[in-house]
């Protein structure tokens, strides 16, 4: 009896002992599925700030959309080495994105001077001085300055219209605001009604396709 009883007592130690493993080894995966839920928070966030697909970086990371979903939806564990290369995507894809602005507004800038010095030469300007004129100290008493003024405004038109500059690197490249850009944009088209003007920027978009405009 007594050996009986001891049986009983070790059987239910033991259940005893393999529920608390059990709820521990529990616990223990549900601690660390949250690090990874954290982890995919975070690429879903970078994604969302840098504009990016998850679709895009699933594939630049070799990991299936769908796979990402079911980890997403807590049906599978996604493994430490598949995050971390989602990561090093995103990060590749940012500074790819970063070089591309940079080369961007370079050209922009590279554009718009040289748009804005052929247009100086054209109205019979100092082309040095209106490539150094400062669009912020703007003098309206000055002929030369409001010159200046037309020539810059006529090639922010040039880059936005005929080069696809977006507004706020237009704004950039030439020192102004966008709200200026905008004003300048609207100016320049309603100036269009007089012949010589429009025949003025049909020839400089002209010079920019390399061929004749129209």
């Amino acid at each position: 009896m007594r050996g009986s009883g001891r049986r009983r007592e070790n059987s239910k130690t033991l259940q005893k002992a393999k529920k608390t493993c059990l709820l521990s080894t529990e616990s223990a995966q549900g601690a660390s599925f949250d690090v990874f839920v954290h982890k995919m928070d975070k690429i879903s966030s970078a994604c969302a700030d840098q504009n990016f697909s998850i679709a895009e970086i699933c594939v630049l990371a070799n990991v299936r959309v769908r796979q990402w979903y079911r980890w997403r939806a807590g049906q599978a564990i996604p493994r430490p080495s598949s995050l971390r290369r989602m990561e090093r995507a995103i990060a590749q894809k940012a500074h790819e994105a970063k070089r591309a602005a940079l080369y961007d507004r370079a050209l922009s800038t590279t554009a718009y001077r040289m748009l804005l010095a052929r247009l100086a030469d054209v109205a019979g300007l100092n082309v040095a001085l209106v490539l150094a004129d400062n669009p912020q100290a703007q003098d309206k008493q000055s002929p030369a300055r409001a010159a200046a003024s037309r020539c810059r405004q006529r090639a922010l038109y040039l880059i936005v219209t005929e080069l696809n500059v977006p507004l706020v690197m237009a704004a950039g490249v030439a020192g102004i605001s966008k709200q200026a850009v905008s004003k300048s944009l609207r100016q320049i088209e309603e100036s269009r009604d007089d012949p010589a003007i429009d025949h003025l920027l049909d020839e400089m978009a002209g010079e920019i396709h390399g061929g004749a405009h129209g």
